[in-house]
Parts: structure tokens; sequence; C-alpha cells
């Protein structure tokens, strides 16, 4: 068994990487040559077309941009492709109001001043594809870097900042993020890229998407794997537990290998929607930075998959009555090759954990007029369980001993829901919804919303809206059995947290060449859960609330050849008294992780007929307070620096059928630090260079 642990020789691997792009990269030049071309630049949407563009996310109803009764920010395809995001985890970063942690494993998300915490990786947020969550339901943890699906297979991405638990009930705590793929005859997109940067870190990712369509039938799918060698990074100096960890801190082992496949097809009919989808993710990657052991060598390696297939079908029953079913069924569990490194010499641990879900839905959608509707609804969901649990296997003849007993947990909740929107006067409309969820551990939950859109005079927008949200505490949270001092062991107490929020938006009147929009609210949590110490242990407690003041600014340019986006966010944070701990340095007023200023500009510009597209994309995230866990560490306060991000990109269409682009990203090597717990902190990879090439037919 001791074979099992080693890794193939890194020049092996990279070697390896180098022939599959080289290879890729022949076989879609020699496509090209082949096939017919087509006409396919980027063009962007008109600031009148963005504006009145239909999104689904914030009220399961086609309403504009502009009117829809939420804070809603839009990323286009094009925008995708003018500024080259590879994961949806970068494209999110550049969002108003998200500030990212990334711990080299999983991308975490803090929304509006509130973070779930490092290694969260974003579970204060619902995010859904296609209207699917993908939480690793165990967890609440979601996987939104390489392992999600191509990005040239995104239509859109509707980003709800706010309230919308009556619509999808626990885990959309601080907004919703739902991707939107192509559907129609978009034709087939086949893409290459490879990255380097310092110490000899590389990566090489390969994607294909497309979509077909024949009389009334439709697909659209989509495959992505990903290889990158991300070893040799430096331990931050202002990390807690430098002196101790310094010597391990050049960990020459760090490699990932993420996979997804997303498969969409149905037919429409004159009445009739039928759509059936099938979704797979794999993420395999070291966990160099870990909470409990990092920088270990060699490190922990997760191995996780899940997915899920979906049926749903919608009938226009007449010019106002459409009613819509889906059901779906997901699993997700670790692969043959999780492991868990505690620094023994003689043994690992295996992990055994995961879920099989059943969900369904059924909603009645009336609308007697254009601008009016009322929206009735009912989700279920089933969930089995399987408990964390743990066997120590030996590295000298594999033989497991049992550290703690499997368990399972059946988890039921049945949630009904309405939402109606009606005009009021003039051009000013309103909502009002509510829910009750009714779930088997933590019992009912209500969450409301309510709101008006309307137009001021000189056609100024004007957005009031308040509601309810909550996040139901993950299995793990609940049930969880630690086998190691400082781990994390289950609270089957533990309630939801609740937010509730205010939201007002002012935005400028109809412009050709820019728009703007200013946001205000207020966010107040209670039940704010935080990990606390228990003895050796670590405990999720509802220990205090959390209120949050801030503002946004959105601002889109858009004349001739120039396209520009901007957008600052400022968020307060007062935090109550944790009433678990009388340490003074756990008590945190201003809140953890989440920086008070924000920042992101992009700047564009179309050359030689659309030929060439040149852009340049900056992300500020200024001064953030490190996780309490590591300031009692530390024994002080501290806080990690202020960065910018500067990502430059030149794209250049070779033909109508293929583009090449070139990038530099972290353009000033500012080797920024996100903050981590576990005595650490998480070191960025610096500055890097990478060459994409793309072919479509």
């Amino acid at each position: 068994m001791a074979k099992s642990t080693e890794r193939r020789p890194r020049g092996r691997r990279r070697r390896k990487g180098r022939a599959a792009l080289l290879l890729a990269i022949l076989a879609l030049t020699g496509a090209a040559r082949s096939i017919p071309a087509q006409d396919e630049s980027v063009f962007e949407l008109s600031l009148e077309q963005l504006r009145s563009v239909k999104v689904l996310t914030a009220t399961k109803t086609p309403v504009a941009l502009h009117a829809t009764p939420a804070i809603v920010t839009l990323l286009t395809a094009d925008d995708i492709a003018r500024y080259g995001y590879q994961t949806l985890a970068e494209a999110l970063s550049h969002m108003a109001g998200f500030v990212e942690s990334d711990d080299r494993l999983n991308h975490s998300f803090g929304v509006r001043g509130i973070s779930a915490g490092a290694q969260s990786a974003g579970r204060g947020i619902k995010i859904l594809l296609d209207g699917q969550p993908i939480a690793f339901r165990s967890t609440q943890q979601q996987w939104t870097g390489e392992e999600f699906i191509p990005m040239n297979m995104v239509e859109r991405i509707e980003v709800v900042r706010g309230p919308v638990s009556v619509l999808y009930g626990a885990d959309a705590l601080l907004g919703a993020v739902n991707v939107i793929t192509r559907r129609g005859s978009s034709g087939q997109r086949l893409a290459a890229s490879y990255e380097r940067g310092r110490e000899g870190r590389h990566g090489t990712l390969l994607s294909g998407s497309g979509s077909m369509q024949r009389e009334g039938y439709w697909l659209s799918w989509g495959v992505q794997a990903g290889s990158e060698e991300r070893g040799n990074l430096d331990l931050p100096r202002i990390s807690p537990d430098y002196r101790r960890l310094a010597s391990r801190a050049f960990a020459p082992d760090d490699a990932s290998r993420p996979r997804s496949l997303y498969l969409r097809g149905g037919w429409r009919g004159e009445r009739d929607d039928l759509t059936a989808s099938a979704f797979w993710q794999k993420q395999e990657s070291d966990h160099v930075f870990s909470s409990l052991n990092p920088l270990l060598r060699p490190p922990s390696h997760a191995d996780l998959h899940q997915g899920f297939v979906r049926l749903a079908y919608s009938r226009k029953l007449n010019e106002r009555n459409t009613v819509r079913a889906n059901l779906s069924y997901g699993e997700g569990k670790p692969g043959s090759g999780d492991r868990v490194q505690t620094g023994a010499t003689d043994y690992y641990l295996l992990r055994d954990f995961g879920y099989k879900a059943l969900d369904g839905s059924v909603e009645w959608l009336w609308q007697p007029r254009p601008n009016s509707s009322l929206l009735l609804g009912a989700d279920v969901l089933r969930d089995r369980e399987t408990l964390e649990s743990f066997r120590r296997r030996s590295l000298a003849d594999g033989s497991d001993f049992q550290l703690s007993q499997p368990g399972e947990r059946r988890l039921r909740n049945t949630g009904f829901y309405l939402q109606w929107q009606f005009p009021l006067f003039g051009k000013w409309q309103a909502i009002a919804g509510g829910r009750r969820d009714r779930h088997s551990v933590f019992s009912s939950q209500q969450s409301w919303r309510a709101g008006v859109v309307g137009e001021l005079p000189r056609g100024w927008g004007l957005k009031l809206l308040g509601g309810t949200a909550f996040q139901a505490p993950s299995s793990e949270l609940l049930y969880r059995t630690s086998v190691q001092p400082g781990d994390v062991r289950g609270n089957p107490d533990l309630a939801p947290q609740k937010a509730r929020t205010v939201e007002l938006q002012l935005s400028v009147p109809p412009s050709e060449h820019w728009n703007a929009a200013l946001t205000l609210y207020r966010t107040s949590v209670s039940d704010l859960v935080t990990l606390e110490q228990a003895f050796f242990n670590l405990v999720a407690r509802n220990s205090s609330s959390s209120t949050v003041k801030g503002v946004e600014l959105e601002v889109r340019y858009q004349w001739s050849w120039l396209n520009a986006y901007a957008n600052v966010s400022h968020a307060s944070t007062e935090r109550g008294l944790n009433r678990y701990t009388l340490a003074p340095l756990a008590q945190r007023p201003g809140g953890e992780l989440f920086p008070r200023n924000s920042a992101n500009l992009g700047l564009s510009a179309g050359l030689l007929g659309q030929q060439l597209v040149l852009s340049a994309d900056n992300r500020y995230v200024g001064p953030r307070p490190a996780a309490t866990a590591n300031v009692l560490l530390a024994n002080q306060d501290y806080r990690l620096g202020s960065y910018w991000d500067t990502t430059l990109s030149a794209r250049w269409n070779l033909s109508l059928h293929s583009h090449l682009r070139l990038q530099v990203r972290d353009l000033w090597n500012s080797r920024y630090v996100d903050p981590g717990v576990g005595g650490i902190d998480y070191p960025s990879l610096g500055r890097r260079y990478a060459i994409q090439y793309e072919y479509r037919f």
C-alpha cells in the first residue's frame, strides 16, 4: 500500500501536460483548415438592449433587468469573452459586493460585509446551474473553479444580491447566482489554454462546448479537464504560525486535476417544453493549506465527485396560465484517491461521507396582464446523508482501523411559497411574497419579500426592497465526529442563520453611452454561526448577531470601440458580543475576513473592426481583518494589507473561426495574501502568463 502515496515525477507530468496541449492545438488548427468559415466576432449588447434583457432568477418570471424587483447584476457571454474569465469564481470576484478568499482548493466568497468563513467555499450564497443548485450537500460547499462547466458554454450569469429565500428556500442567505447556458444552434467550441508562473508553476485547461437545434429538438454539451502544478508557494510571513511552519513552506507537491461534464437537451413545442440534463464534476486536488495539518509532505488530497440528473417540464395551458414541474436526483461522495494526512509517517486517514438526494417542485404561474403575475409553488427535498467517518490506513500492510463509527441521517424538507407581482400606478410595480419551510431537524422557517419598482421624474429609476432569508446548517456541522485535536465536532442543536435586508437603489435615466446605479442596504443576521473552542475541538454555535450597512455603485460605459465597467463597494459591520467567550480578542465588533472597501474596474477596446480586443481588468481589495481563530493564535489582532490584482488581455481573431488570447495575470506581481485559518494565511500565485486558443465551427 505504500505505493499508493507515491506521485509521478513533476517533470514527467509537465511534459505530458505540454504534449496534450500541443496535440489539442494541432487538432484544432487542422480542423480549422477543413471547415467553412462563419462570422462570430465579439460584439456586445448595446446599453439599451442590456437594460431590457429579461432576467429570471430574481422572480422566476421574465422581467426586464431595469424593472426587476431585486438588485441584479448581469454578466453576459460578451463580457466573459472580452475579459477572458476562465472560471465562475474569477467572474464572481469582479462583482460588486463579492470578495474572494482562495485556499488553493476552494474559492470562498463573502458578500456585502458578511463571510461564511475561510474554506467555506461560498456556502452563504445559492449557486444554480440553469436553476439547479450545485452545492455538495454534506458540507454545502460549492465548487466554482475549473471543476465547474466551461465558461464558453455560458450565455449569461445573473447575480442577485439580497434575500431570495422566498423562491429558493435555505442557503440563499446573501444572494443567488444563476449560470444560464447556451440553448439553440450556436455551434461548437473547442479551447486549449496554458498558463505559467513563477517557480515553474503551470497549468493546462482543455474544454469543449456546443449546442445544436433541429426542428423542436435541441442539445447542448460542455466538458472540461484541467491539470495544474502550484508547488513552491511561500507561506506569508504575516501568518501566526510562520516560524513553526516556515521550514515546510516550500512544499513541492501541490497538484490539481479538475473535471466536469454537462449535458442538456430537450424538446420545445407550441405549448410544451421538456428539458433533461445531467451534470458531473470532480474536485481532485492536493490540499496543502488545510486548516488542521497544513504544509505536510505529502499533503492531504481531496478527491470528491458529485452530480445530478434532472427532468423539467413546462406547459402553457393558455395565454394566462402555465404549470411547471421538475424532478432531480443527485449524489456525491469521495473518490478512491481521497486521503487526510495527519503528519504521521506510518498511516493516513480515509473518510467516508456523502449524500443521495431527491428534489422536486411544482409551480403554477397566472399572468392576467403583461405586468402582473401570481406564482404558487411547492418543493420537497429528501436527503440521505452518510455521516462523515474515518478509517486509519496503515502504510506498512494496507490494513484499516475504524476510528469513528459510520452513521446515516435522513433529512426532509417541504416548502410552500407564493409571489405576487402587480402594477400600482403609472410606471410603478410592486412585489410581495412569502414562504414557509418545514424541516425534519430545525422545524419551521418563514421567509418574506416585498418591494416597489418605478420611475421618478426625468427617467430616474427607483427600487425599494425588503426581505428575509435563512441558511440551514449542513449535516457536517450538525453531526460530524472529530478524530483529531482541533477538529470540528457536530452540534445537533445548531439553528439556521437568518438575515433581514432592506435595500434602496437609484439608477440614472436611460442613456446611449452609459448607465449607473447606486444601492444602499442594511442587512442584519441573527443566530450568526461561528466555530467556538470546546476543550480540544471546535463546535459550531449560534454565537452572536451582525449588522452591515453598506453602499454599492455600479457604472457601465460604452462608446464606439470602447467598453468599460466599474463598481465600488463599502460595507460597515457591527457584530454583537460572542456569548460563548470572554476572550477580548474574540470579541470582534468589526467582523472578520471582509474588507470595508473593495472595487473593480475594467476597460476594453475593440480595434481593427473588433479583430483585436484589448482589455485591462482590475480588482482592488482593501485591508481586511484576519480570521478570529488566527488572531487568538497570534495573541494579537492583525489585518491583511490591501492589494490590486490586474489582468491584461489581448484577443486576436485569427480567422472567422478561431482566435488566440494572450494574458498576463497579477500584472504587478503583488503576490497578495488572503485570510486563512489554522495558523496560516493563503498566498497568491503571483504573476502568470497565459495563452489560449479557441476554435468554433
